[in-house]
């Protein structure tokens, strides 16, 4: 049993939002980078405010700082407390990808709670829309769990739905159809704003002509629905075309597939192959050094990695599947048939061949994405929701 916390005395008076979160990155943790980008960027303008990580385990709090804010890491027992606080106060609540637990305790404090919520994919996804990431033994065996993993997400995610309440975001127009449909309610009171891409760090930089042959694939290979190997595969059958190892590619990423995936390029001169996480800074400086960044998919809410690329003026190759086509044409990228290998070796032979391409794709990827995705498209949008709220 979770020891009482007294959060009278650790949140401040003062607070503008409390963000609630099943995670929350730190210098020894990854994940979550969407939601830190958010509170940096909210208390760049201005505003105070606290996190709550709900991933403890522990009987204890835990406090940190980052970028001025306090962050918390609890029990989600300990998380109602906390809320009453919050609610008395009335600062403005931001969920992130609440848990079934966690969603019927912020619909407790309903109406009265003021209360934002972000649903980012998985929370509110049939299983079944990323079936390539199971195999056909996976699925025999584990159908059961998944169907009932479905059935209380889903069951979490109506009550939030339906009341008009409490206001609901999705990533993409796609995200919202499709969750909408495999929950089963209408979410009343939704909007639809993109995951804000930081254009101050993935700066714009023209591409030359000359920077086709450096090639970047950055990527988490956890899932199949990453679609890393499209990619790998496509490089594998450009190895007998003439000028193949003219061509400098790099193959960064981490995850439970890396090592298998990448193991037809191991021996390639050109290929520089790592296995390792990126910081965001760190993925910056990455795509400074390419001019094209591959970025195969199976399913996207909406491509945040891509839209880092773009936003950096890379020429991008992608698969136009799931949200991705509300975030990029072929005016800034090529789109080769889905889950089709030869076709994504063909698009990147095309790139090789046509490097003139280059300076417009490039132009038109990093001004699509401050459009899109900028500070004005994304961050402030969500600052006026917040402060209806206040």
């Amino acid at each position: 049993m979770a020891e009482p916390v007294r959060w009278e005395q650790l949140l401040a008076e003062d607070l503008d939002f409390a963000v609630v979160a099943p995670t929350y990155p730190r210098a020894w943790r990854h994940g979550g980078e969407f939601i830190r980008s958010r509170v940096h960027a909210y208390v760049a303008q201005g505003l105070k405010g606290a996190v709550i990580d709900t991933s403890g385990k522990g009987p204890r709090i835990l406090e940190a700082r980052d970028a001025a804010t306090e962050i918390f890491v609890a029990e989600p027992e300990q998380l109602p407390a906390a809320l009453d606080v919050l609610q008395r106060r009335g600062v403005p609540v931001l969920a992130h990808s609440p848990s079934p637990v966690v969603s019927g305790m912020l619909q407790d404090r309903l109406p009265d709670l003021r209360l934002i919520v972000w649903y980012h994919g998985y929370e509110v996804r049939d299983y079944r829309r990323l079936s390539a990431n199971f195999t056909t033994a996976d699925l025999a065996q584990r159908r059961t769990t998944l169907d009932g993993l479905n059935r209380v997400r889903f069951q979490a995610a109506r009550g939030l739905f339906a009341c008009p309440d409490a206001a609901v975001v999705f990533v993409s127009e796609m995200q919202r159809q499709n969750s909408q449909w495999d929950v089963g309610v209408e979410a009343v009171n939704s909007h639809v704003i993109p995951n804000h891409i930081d254009t101050s760090l993935f700066r714009p930089r023209e591409r030359r002509p000359d920077e086709v042959g450096r090639i970047l694939l950055m990527r988490s290979f956890e899932q199949r629905n990453y679609g890393n190997d499209i990619a790998i595969k496509a490089i594998d059958l450009l190895k007998s075309r003439p000028g193949f190892f003219d061509l400098q590619f790099t193959v960064r990423g981490f995850g439970r597939l890396f090592q298998r995936k990448v193991a037809t390029l191991h021996g390639l001169p050109n290929v520089t192959v790592e296995n390792r996480y990126s910081s965001p800074a760190e993925m910056a400086a990455l795509h400074y050094d390419h001019g094209v960044f591959l970025c195969p998919s199976r399913y996207d809410t909406q491509g945040v990695m891509l839209g880092e690329a773009m936003s950096s003026g890379m020429a991008t190759i992608t698969n136009p599947v799931a949200a991705i086509p509300e975030y990029t044409d072929w005016s800034c990228s090529l789109l080769p048939r889905p889950d089709d290998p030869r076709a994504f070796a063909d698009a990147i032979w095309y790139l090789v061949e046509h490097p003139q391409l280059l300076p417009e794709m490039s132009r038109n990827a990093s001004a699509r994405v401050e459009q899109q995705c900028g500070l004005d498209a994304t961050i402030n949008r969500e600052l006026e929701l917040i402060r209806t709220f206040a």
